[in-house]
């Protein structure tokens, strides 16, 4: 894993998740950690913009 991932999270959520005032957002964690982990299996597995490519090549070939 990638420190500069875990440094990020560090300082963007949970530091913010520290204060009071945050709590009501970062309670429901199975609504954004889960998404969010799921979201980073799927792109450390697969190339960036491989869908995109893959509709650009179905697109090409089907105007051949």
């Amino acid at each position: 894993m990638n420190w500069g991932y875990i440094t990020a999270f560090w300082t963007t959520v949970v530091m913010n998740c520290v204060h009071p005032l945050n709590w009501e957002a970062c309670l429901p964690v199975q609504d954004w950690l889960f998404p969010a982990v799921h979201d980073y299996i799927r792109f450390r597995t697969e190339e960036p913009y491989a869908s995109e490519k893959r509709a650009l090549r179905s697109v090409q070939m089907d105007d051949r």
